[in-house]
């Protein structure tokens, strides 16, 4: 199925899904298994014989065979049913090398050419025999049952109410485990499915799944939760620490323009230009400064140029005389009235 299919899938898909790749990967795993400890398992299990519609213990009936319990099993107890030998039909053949699920589906697609009996109407099961001869190859040990007698097989287990671990051919098997029919007769819906404990298995993951990831979120929310009670104690000293910056950088400021007009509007640098640039003899009787311009009123000597002079010191531009004020003439000199842009330095 395609990653789209998955995902459009509803859960009764997804459970089939499921269930069919956790039974492959348990066919996985048991053909990693030695042969020789597969053949055991069950071993505990009653064996009980099919004969005449009847399940009899495998010891009775047949000569009293030493090591085997002639005791009934109880309703609902798991059992090993034996088919005799004369109701099964055997083959051996030669396959392609597989796991033993894909080994099973194989033979029941081919099962109508391999035994004679007509397509739909016999129980096949299959087991492998080793490596064969040609390579890549593998000996196979077919037998197959009519499915008529497998239905009887299959209600006198179910009359009986015992639960059928295996079904399998009572013949020789030189040591090898018989085939067993029972996954055939479960596909064919002779046999109850038998309820897996897969669904609990999973549900139980799930729900430890959950439980971490509730765990990890819980963990992460009481971090995040002491991470913002850290920041709310700390955010006082935080205040003020950004008061203090704030007001630092303020003060920065501050004295970065308090600078920067100082460079621009020197008082004392202007005054002393003006006393350099006023002619020898002058003298100011009113000196006016607003940081950009002068206004400078006060008297010179007879025929001096204060006008000419401040122009010529350089710190001044724009001087002009003013004649706006009418002053008299004293006998220290002549009044002048001036005003002169300063220039930056």
């Amino acid at each position: 199925m395609s990653g789209r299919g998955i995902l459009d899938a509803d859960m009764q898909t997804l459970g089939r899904l499921l269930a069919e790749g956790w039974r492959w990967w348990i066919a996985e795993i048991r053909d990693l298994v030695p042969r020789r400890l597969r053949g055991r398992a069950g071993g505990s299990w009653p064996r009980l014989l099919f004969r005449d519609g009847r399940l009899i213990p495998e010891g009775d009936g047949d000569g009293g065979r030493a090591g085997r319990s002639s005791v009934n099993p109880r309703p609902g107890s798991g059992v090993i049913v034996m088919l005799p030998g004369s109701m099964c039909l055997m083959r051996r053949i030669e396959r392609p090398a597989v796991n033993h699920r894909d080994l099973q589906a194989m033979v029941a697609v081919e099962a109508d050419t391999l035994l004679p009996f007509p397509s739909g109407r016999m129980i096949v099961g299959a087991h492998s025999l080793g490596p064969a001869r040609e390579p890549g190859k593998i000996e196979v040990e077919i037998a197959g049952i009519p499915i008529a007698v497998a239905r009887e097989v299959a209600e006198t287990i179910a009359m009986a109410r015992l639960l059928p671990e295996r079904i399998v051919a009572r013949i020789s098997t030189n040591g090898r485990p018989p085939i067993d029919f029972t996954p055939a007769m479960t596909t064919a819906g002779l046999i109850a499915r038998r309820r897996s404990a897969t669904p609990l298995i999973w549900a139980l993951v799930g729900f430890l799944a959950a439980l971490n990831i509730a765990g990890l979120i819980w963990r992460d929310a009481a971090r995040v939760a002491r991470l913002e009670q850290l920041v709310e104690d700390q955010q006082p000293a935080v205040t003020i620490a950004q008061t203090i910056a704030r007001r630092a950088e303020q003060g920065r400021a501050i004295m970065s323009r308090t600078i920067a007009l100082r460079r621009r509007h020197d008082a004392l640098g202007d005054l002393e230009a003006v006393g350099n640039a006023l002619p020898d003899g002058g003298w100011l009787q009113r000196y006016a400064w607003d940081g950009l311009t002068v206004r400078l009123t006060g008297y010179r000597p007879a025929r001096t140029d204060v006008t000419a002079a401040f122009r010529k010191s350089g710190h001044f531009a724009e001087v002009r005389s003013m004649n706006d004020e009418t002053q008299a003439t004293v006998p220290a000199g002549e009044p002048f009235d001036i005003h002169a842009r300063v220039l930056a330095r």
